[in-house]
């Protein structure tokens, strides 16, 4: 029975170190609040002691510069820069590692990062969103329907909607700049953080060059304070399509750190560079994922296809079914994944503090909480189709969940 993190982290695979982020410990919530309170840009008072304590070893090397750029390099785990030489650019500057919050996915913490709140509090859960009142899931990312791909203005779903916390002001210093690639630019998610300047950059030409430029011209028109903030996908979707030791996810790992060496050169003695990651990944071949499809058993006693991530995952019962979904959901995947009651999972503080889960959080967890004990996925479909990625995040592996924090 699992009544603490500690069990969690004892149930996975013999092979796989766990870890669980802790509320006073520096996470990607926590990483939020110190940039904004470096640049005067929130109101301490409003956050909880735990994130204080969290932010204040981030704080201690971020200071109060006039010029803060950050790099997230999605997917760009520690699984990753521990593969590169001593010697490396990025190695050498590597200020200390944080913990990714759980889900440890793109969507809750790049939402963590953007409003200083914990996925609970924000309320992005994973890269699927149940949304009570459509009845089905959301991908906040690409923005659409999951069941359909629809755009989600078409179904009558805003932008107001996704997030329960606001996003931190950074565009009242009057610089905020994102820079993102091209094709990102104009996306709905993208136009939720409220930058003042969209910058794009082409990684199919010298993408070094292009951000480097644009950062530097952000910073030197900046009437005063500047915030920037660059996005790369590469070593993520990379990773997903190939796996992590795959020449092409090589290939775009050494990209990403070409890049952040060179910006860390370009910006010292000009702006506070920091470079960090997401999450990090855990390769996920065939044989580690079930597929469950609205024909499967335990199907038939949800209300909706679960939501959140392969290796997390939310479930929404069907009225007096918790107990026969519960006893097939174990006898079919408990040798795989954890399960527990969402109120639980809450209660350990596994989505941030228990006390900042909102109600309309709690709706959009559902009723049961799935977490994977090690190298397992699931893939929850609205379809009878079957689908496998060569890597994976989301859970609680120390490949998944401890990224780099670089400070220059």
């Amino acid at each position: 029975m699992i009544t603490s993190k500690s069990d969690l982290i004892a149930s996975l695979d013999d092979e796989f170190d766990g870890i669980i982020p802790e509320h006073d410990e520096p996470n990607h919530a926590a990483l939020g609040f110190a940039i904004g309170k470096s640049l005067g840009v929130l109101q301490p008072e409003t956050f909880d002691d735990a994130t204080h304590a969290a932010a204040k070893p981030l704080n201690d090397v971020i200071e109060q510069p006039d010029h803060v750029v950050v790099l997230l390099v999605d997917g760009f785990g520690m699984n990753f820069v521990d593969t590169l030489p001593d010697t490396s650019y990025v190695r050498r500057q590597t200020t200390r590692t944080i913990c990714s919050t759980l889900p440890t996915s793109t969507g809750p913490n790049l939402m963590a990062l953007a409003t200083g709140r914990w996925p609970g509090t924000h309320g992005n859960l994973g890269w699927d969103v149940h949304i009570p009142r459509l009845g089905e899931r959301i991908q906040p990312l690409p923005w659409r329907l999951t069941r359909t791909s629809q755009p989600l203005h078409e179904v009558g779903f805003s932008p107001l909607e996704l997030l329960f916390t606001p996003m931190i002001p950074f565009r009242n210093l009057g610089s905020f700049t994102l820079v993102v690639e091209q094709s990102l630019a104009t996306s709905t998610t993208t136009q939720m953080y409220g930058q003042l300047q969209t910058a794009g950059y082409s990684a199919e030409g010298d993408f070094v060059t292009q951000i480097t430029d644009q950062v530097l011209d952000a910073i030197s028109s900046a009437p005063g304070k500047s915030f920037t903030y660059i996005y790369w996908t590469e070593v993520d979707s990379a990773a997903h399509t190939y796996g992590v030791t795959h020449p092409i996810t090589r290939t775009a790992l050494h990209r990403a750190t070409a890049l952040i060496e060179a910006l860390g050169s370009a910006l010292s003695g000009k702006a506070r560079f920091i470079a960090t990651a997401d999450h990090g990944h855990l390769d996920s071949p065939n044989d580690v994922w079930t597929n469950l499809t609205p024909s499967a058993p335990l199907s038939q006693h949800l209300t909706c296809v679960p939501a959140g991530e392969p290796r997390t995952l939310f479930f929404h019962t069907k009225p007096d079914s918790d107990g026969d979904f519960q006893e097939l959901f174990d006898a079919a995947l408990g040798d795989r994944f954890n399960l527990m009651r969402s109120d639980q999972a809450i209660e350990l503080g596994l989505f941030g503090p228990p006390f900042l889960v909102s109600d309309a959080a709690r709706a959009r967890m559902g009723d049961f909480f799935a977490l994977s004990r090690g190298r397992w996925s699931l893939y929850a479909s609205d379809s009878e189709e079957e689908v496998t990625l060569q890597s994976m995040h989301g859970g609680i592996t120390t490949a998944e969940s401890i990224v780099p924090l670089i400070v220059v």
